[in-house]
């Protein structure tokens, strides 16, 4: 009897047990989910690197704004220059006496201007006002000459070709006459306000035409736009130029920088003013420590050269400029390896 009771608490129990193993058993076996890190910017950039090179924020290319023969170059490469100091000057035989040419014709213009708006002076009215009277008396002598000879030819006392070569000299002497009063009564009168503002645009465009050549003549002379060292130099004296001809290339060694170049799909990982770890073969003992100066908002095709016969160059990549605390020992052109943290 105790038996039979003991069986049915016992199978009681397990339909129990079943029960709680049906209701509870999918909670217990089921795996919880691992905690993600969160998504933050320093693990998101743990890890990035980019290769980089060394090079100067002031970089400068000067080519030919002229076309010439190159008569003089001042420096070799490798020579440290200063700002404003010449470098290189064209031939400018043909360019001065451009200028000399518009310096004669802005003289000649202003002194036609002065003699427009302050009219004649009175001994200039005299020398014209002889000079009508002279051709007056030119043209009476002709005139003269030719009644006679008309009066000859007329009696048969004289040929044809003499009465033609006294008319011919007396219509000459009849021109002269007329452009000595007509120029008389302009020095009398003075000059028209049409002549005044023609003689001051004439001045203008003469100023214009010299200001011009003179600023071409300052293409002929090359300067050194900034502080730094020439470290290529495509020409030599007695050679030829083109426009736009390379000459020189001028490099600020004090103005360093890295330019990295940040995979395409470590975008948006990196953010101005985040810091970096620089090394370099060279210095395989020391750590460079900056920070990311400017991000690019643009991607291009991966430019830096590699080593690596494997690299592949046909990728996307974002430019980065980075700011080092310390370049000592760097040297522009210089490749390195970027380390964001």
């Amino acid at each position: 009897m105790k038996s039979g009771r003991f069986g049915i608490l016992f199978i009681g129990a397990l339909v129990l047990l079943a029960a709680l193993l049906a209701i509870v058993g999918p909670k217990l076996v089921e795996k919880t989910p691992e905690k993600l890190p969160s998504v933050t910017d320093k693990g998101q950039q743990a890890g990035i690197t980019a290769k980089g090179v060394v090079e100067s924020a002031d970089d400068v290319e000067l080519s030919s704004q002229v076309k010439g023969t190159i008569a003089r170059v001042m420096i070799e490469e490798g020579a440290e220059v200063k700002k404003g100091q010449l470098l290189l000057e064209f031939d400018q035989t043909k360019v001065e006496a451009q200028r000399r040419q518009a310096r004669s014709a802005l003289t000649a213009a202003e002194a036609r201007y002065r003699e427009a708006t302050t009219g004649y002076r009175s001994e200039d009215i005299a020398m014209v006002t002889s000079a009508s009277e002279r051709s007056k008396a030119i043209y009476d002598q002709a005139r003269d000459e030719y009644e006679r000879q008309r009066r000859l030819f007329e009696k048969g006392a004289t040929a044809q070709v003499e009465l033609n070569r006294a008319e011919e000299r007396m219509r000459v002497a009849e021109g002269d006459l007329s452009g000595a009063k007509a120029n008389l009564a302009k020095h009398r009168h003075g000059v028209r306000n049409e002549e005044r503002d023609q003689a001051r645009a004439d001045v203008e465009r003469a100023r214009a035409d010299l200001q011009y050549v003179e600023g071409v003549m300052k293409d002929y002379r090359i300067h050194a736009p900034i502080d730094g060292i020439v470290i290529d130099k495509h020409k030599k004296r007695g050679e030829g130029c083109d426009f736009g001809t390379p000459l020189l290339r001028i490099v600020n060694v004090k103005s360093l920088r890295i330019r990295a170049e940040l995979e395409e799909t470590d975008l948006g990982k990196v953010r101005e003013g985040q810091q970096v770890e620089v090394t370099v073969d060279a210095f395989r003992d020391r750590v460079f420590r900056g920070r990311v100066d400017k991000t690019f908002p643009t991607v291009q095709k991966k430019t830096q050269k590699s080593f690596d016969p494997t690299a592949i160059f046909d990728i996307n990549t974002q430019k980065i400029h980075i700011d080092l605390d310390d370049y000592k020992g760097l040297k522009n052109g210089m490749t390195v390896t970027v380390r964001f943290r």
